[in-house]
């Protein structure tokens, strides 16, 4: 995830903006829908639970308030893994989430911006479990099992192609949890390929009729 980082970083450096790169302007709209894939952050060699990557999908509106920023606001649906830790054993359970970002986006220039939200996540159907240590396996529970969490979402989203009103745009993301419980791994990667549509432009205003007095 680091890599892509870096990777959206170096093309804003090593490559020119094309012809048709997305200028921001006080009171454009867009939208954008794409496909998604989360990733908890959790890596110990010494468990077997393990933190795969899971599909879902996203959507995310901006408006823009000037040449450099830009309101934020993003529906998604997840799968999401939470792993928590006592005693040297582990619990790994999975729920469905819909989250709710909203934030601000800062462009560094047309067709690379970056992005700090604030994200509610609500929990829609019943916890499983994937993976115990524990005797009875429900024996400690994870923020799988609340009803809301709470994290800050940081981004960084690129242009990879413009076809006049649309995009094909590359988000990736770092969910920062705010909620988790003690011991437990909550934070997540995201990845996003998507379309953006301008939905709405700012036209300029028209210049001013002239005088045809002589």
């Amino acid at each position: 995830m680091k890599k892509l980082f870096c990777f959206l970083f170096l093309i804003s450096f090593l490559s020119p903006p094309p012809a048709e790169a997305y200028l921001p302007q006080e009171g454009n709209i867009t939208a954008t829908f794409g496909t998604l894939l989360t990733k908890t952050h959790f890596n110990d060699p010494g468990t077997k639970a393990k933190s795969p990557w899971l599909g879902g999908f996203g959507i995310i509106a901006l408006g823009d308030i000037n040449e450099k920023g830009s309101l934020e606001v993003g529906l998604s649906h997840m799968n999401k893994i939470y792993f928590r830790e006592q005693g040297g054993s582990y619990l790994s359970e999975g729920t469905e989430l819909m989250n709710i970002t909203m934030g601000y986006r800062r462009w560094w220039n047309p067709y690379l911006s970056f992005g700090l939200a604030f994200s509610s996540a609500y929990t829609m159907g019943n916890p499983r479990i994937v993976y115990s240590d524990f005797t009875p396996p429900d024996k400690v529970d994870t923020s799988a099992r609340d009803t809301t969490e709470y994290s800050l979402e940081f981004s960084a989203q690129g242009d990879i192609k413009t076809w006049d009103n649309v995009a094909l745009i590359m988000d990736i993301r770092y969910s920062l949890s705010l909620t988790n419980k003690p011991h437990e791994k909550a934070d997540h990667y995201g990845f996003m390929l998507g379309l953006r549509y301008l939905v709405q432009e700012k036209h300029p205003s028209p210049p001013p009729a002239k005088d045809a007095t002589p």
